[in-house]
């Protein structure tokens, strides 16, 4: 009876620690991450080496474990000791295996909110650009106009005198 509780409590324990949570599919500016993105930046490198190295911890874990309690057992079945074994094994090799699923998943997400900020950086670079350079064509033409107006006043100027003159 407190074997079984403490096995159940051990594997409640175990998945409700939140060490494999997923990252939510949100950018730095709330924009939702498509499906798509994240799977072209996924890879399964992580998925691979926590489920080998998962599983061969958990076969020495387990064996450990099995050889403990096979030891106190009298005769020379070893039942026990491979039950114990191969439940051990197969349960820490799914577990890594999640974990190492997750970290994959959750290492896409945060390729695709770099290459996001990336092109948003990019982005905002060109549109100053742009903002400088509509800035100095406004100069310019402000520059232009105010020539244009000197220009204007100087010629009603000259007409100004060509009158003054005619009249007297």
């Amino acid at each position: 009876m407190a074997k079984s509780f403490f096995i159940g409590f051990c594997i409640f324990a175990l998945l409700s620690t939140g060490c494999a949570s997923r990252l939510p599919m949100m950018d730095e500016v709330g924009k939702p991450l498509t499906q798509e993105e994240v799977n072209q930046k996924r890879s399964n490198k992580n998925f691979l080496l926590f489920t080998v190295g998962g599983g061969a911890l958990s076969f020495g874990a387990s064996f450990f474990a099995g050889a403990l309690l096979d030891r106190n057992a009298n005769g020379d079945d070893h039942t026990k000791l491979w039950a114990i074994t191969g439940a051990g094994t197969v349960l820490g090799t799914v577990l890594f295996a999640h974990n190492g699923r997750v970290r994959d998943y959750n290492l896409a997400v945060e390729a695709v909110k770099d290459s996001r900020k990336e092109s948003a950086s990019s982005d905002i670079v060109q549109e100053q650009e742009r903002q400088k350079q509509l800035a100095a064509e406004k100069q310019k033409l402000e520059d232009e106009r105010k020539k244009q107006e000197a220009e204007r006043e100087r010629l009603m100027e000259e007409i100004r005198k060509k009158q003054a003159q005619k009249k007297p």
